[in-house]
C-alpha cells in the first residue's frame, strides 16, 4: 500500500526539479544567443577603433607638402607677429605661446622694424 501524502510530495519534488532544469537550460540557451549578438556588435566597434585609429595616424603623418605649407606659413609676414592667425592650426598649444612670448622678447621687439615683407621661397 503506497502512502498518498508520499507521493504527492514525490510527484511535486519531481515537478520543481523538472521545471527548474527547463528553466536553467532556457536561460543557458538565452545567455549563449546574447554572447552571440554581443560578440559581433564588439567585433564591429573593435573594427570601427581600428578604422578610425588608422585614420588618425594617416592624419598625425607629417609629409613635405605639410611641412612646405607650415614653413610658408611661418616665414611669411610683412612685420613680427602678423602670421599669428596662420601659424595657430599647425602649432600645438604650448609651442604657440612659446612662439608669442618669443615674439614679445625685447631683442625681437627691438628688431621688429626690421623684419619687412619677408617671403618663404623654398625648403
Amino acid at each position: 500500500m503506497l502512502n498518498k501524502v508520499k507521493t504527492k510530495a514525490l510527484i511535486s519534488v519531481g515537478a520543481v526539479a523538472a521545471t527548474s532544469f527547463i528553466l536553467m537550460m532556457g536561460y543557458t540557451a538565452g545567455q549563449h544567443s546574447t554572447a552571440k549578438q554581443s560578440r559581433k556588435e564588439i567585433e564591429l566597434a573593435a573594427a570601427k577603433l581600428v578604422e578610425d585609429k588608422q585614420a588618425e595616424d594617416k592624419a598625425s603623418i607629417l609629409s613635405s607638402d605639410t611641412v612646405k605649407e607650415f614653413l610658408t606659413q611661418y616665414y611669411t609676414k610683412e612685420k613680427l607677429g602678423e602670421n599669428n592667425t596662420r601659424i595657430q592650426p599647425y602649432m600645438t598649444e604650448s609651442a604657440y605661446s612659446q612662439e608669442l612670448s618669443s615674439q614679445n622678447d625685447a631683442m625681437n621687439q627691438v628688431y621688429k622694424d626690421y623684419i619687412l615683407d619677408y617671403h618663404f621661397e623654398k625648403a
